[in-house]
């Protein structure tokens, strides 16, 4: 496989507008896909290509021959479209709109799935060879479109890479968490269950090394590799916040059964307890900054003072 020379990016949020960045700061041509005509504004200024349109619509433009295609899109709600009309059929869509390849050109295809595919692991670990069992929508979302690509791949001159994230963190994710540690709010969620996270910036990293790779993996799970508890991680951003010891409302067991099917308990369907570890991100050749959540944590507090996006 070559080095890439051309990319393509659906969703250019925290992470995709992140990538584009250090793609095009290695000489690669970059376009991007977005809805947003503001948004497009900002990518032309930044030097990446923006290609105007609704991911959840069917109506797809002429999209470039790129050398890889990476997929990092979110869920916003406030779109009004479901996720299966963005991360299923508008997938389906785009993967079937772009270009023909050969075999001796194949594409690559990065996709950015979620580490909540492995649902409750009953506080063990969970690695690359575990067998997804998503209890969330989102996390059963994923699984779908990673078949979805794996299918693709069978039909098409593709190699294709899934990188499952753990959850983000980083410069300007804290701001609300702070607000809600300095009032005393208390957090809805256990504070001794595995809370399985990533920066930013090594998200960044692994996608970027994957991108480069003369074999890349099928499959990473993209995670620290010194995960904490919940407790852990809101004792530390207290800590380095100059906020009080933070307060954990959990429910009871009759309270969790009852609100666990109901949409007013979005924290509790997220995923379950399991520690997020990867067999396979040594391959990858690279070393994470921020595995400790302190460092993390002590970086992104940093440069959200300083404005740095």
């Amino acid at each position: 496989m070559k080095i890439p020379k051309t990319a393509l990016i659906a969703g250019c949020g925290y992470v995709g507008r992140r990538m584009a960045r250090v793609w095009k700061a290695r000489g690669l041509q970059v376009h991007a896909i977005t809805r947003s005509v503001e948004k497009a504004t900002e990518l032309s200024n930044d030097g990446i290509e923006p290609i105007v349109f609704d991911l959840a619509e069917s109506i797809i433009p002429p999209l470039p021959d790129v050398d890889v295609f990476l997929w990092c899109v979110g869920f916003e709600r406030s779109s009004g479209a479901s996720r299966q009309a963005v991360w299923i059929d508008g997938l389906k869509r785009l993967l079937n709109a772009l270009p023909a390849r050969g075999d001796e050109d194949a594409r690559r295809v990065l996709y950015t799935s979620s580490t909540s595919v492995y649902g409750d692991g009953h506080g063990q670990d969970v690695d690359e060879n575990t067998v997804p069992n998503p209890v969330a929508e989102g996390g059963q979302a994923c699984v779908s479109a990673e078949a979805l690509l794996r299918e693709y791949s069978l039909r098409n001159s593709a190699n294709i890479s899934i990188l499952r994230l753990a959850g983000i963190y980083g410069p300007h994710r804290l701001l609300r968490r702070i607000e809600d540690l300095r009032s005393n709010t208390p957090i809805a969620s256990p504070p001794d269950e595995w809370l399985n996270l990533v920066h930013v910036d090594d998200a960044v990293s692994a996608i970027d090394a994957v991108s480069r790779m003369e074999s890349p993996p099928s499959l990473v799970n993209v995670v620290g590799n010194m995960s904490g508890t919940r407790g852990d991680y809101y004792r530390t951003l207290a800590k380095l916040a100059h906020a009080p010891e933070p307060v954990f409302a959990v429910p009871s067991e009759s309270t969790a059964k009852t609100t666990l099917a109901s949409k007013a308990a979005p924290a509790m369907r997220r995923g379950g307890n399991r520690r997020v570890v990867s067999i396979v991100r040594e391959s990858l050749g690279i070393a994470f900054q921020f595995d400790s959540i302190d460092d993390g944590l002590m970086d992104a507090l940093h440069r959200s003072a300083a404005s740095d996006a």
